[in-house]
């Protein structure tokens, strides 16, 4: 029987309160940071709509109770978030331990003293789990749609964070269901929350089209 794939159009905490604890083998994150940019005016605007680092916060210290007793979580960020994310997770009960980078060669990305061309992804642990599979801390990709994070990144934080028919739950499944795909690919059962009804249709149509997806929700 294939892993049930359960791309959920609902709140983190909504989800998260669902889940049985301690029964995902690793949590998944990539945040909707909420970026500013400084007008002539001195005025700030939001350039993206998303939430602000204490709220990304409380998600991520919300799920670790989801996560087994040695579990990872994998998250990403940018170099312009990155102080302003330390500073609000600081009392998390996550433990960081390392990361890697994305490189995004081609098109020059938007930003005030360097063109954004790369993302960081932070490594964190509950416990004292063992990477299953040890690979590279840095990958090459183009960018793709919405930010789409690289295939071999999430193919790899999978293999090397859960055993097959283990669950993966993803904070922010987004419209690409990236990590649904990934997840579905290399069998593992997936739990992903996207609270934005379009993004979540778009992200389910985009399953479908792949013939990857299992609308059968399990038993929590």
């Amino acid at each position: 029987m294939a892993p049930v794939i359960d791309l959920r159009c609902c709140g983190v905490d909504e989800m998260l309160a669902s889940v049985e604890p301690g029964s995902a083998a690793m949590i998944h994150a990539d945040p909707p940071w909420l970026y500013k940019v400084q007008k002539r005016s001195g005025c700030a605007q939001n350039i993206y709509d998303g939430l602000s680092e204490p709220a990304i916060a409380e998600h991520v210290e919300a799920a670790y109770a989801a996560a087994d007793d040695d579990a990872y979580l994998f998250l990403w960020t940018t170099f312009p978030k990155l102080a302003a994310w330390m500073s609000a997770s600081s009392a998390m009960p996550w433990t960081f331990i390392s990361g890697g980078a994305w490189g995004k060669p081609g098109q020059f990305g938007i930003g005030f003293h360097f063109a954004g061309d790369a993302e960081l992804m932070l490594l964190y642990r509950k416990g004292a789990p063992k990477p299953r599979k040890r690979g590279t801390n840095f990958w090459m990709s183009r960018r793709g749609e919405h930010s789409e994070k690289p295939a071999q990144a999430l193919s790899q934080f999978v293999e090397m964070g859960s055993d097959p028919g283990g669950t993966v739950i993803d904070l922010y499944a987004g419209e690409t269901a990236s990590m649904a795909l990934a997840c579905r690919a290399m069998g593992r059962r997936y739990i992903g929350a996207e609270i934005d009804p379009e993004r979540h249709r778009r992200a389910v149509a985009r399953l479908h089209q792949t013939g990857l997806f299992d609308s059968t929700r399990p038993s929590l």
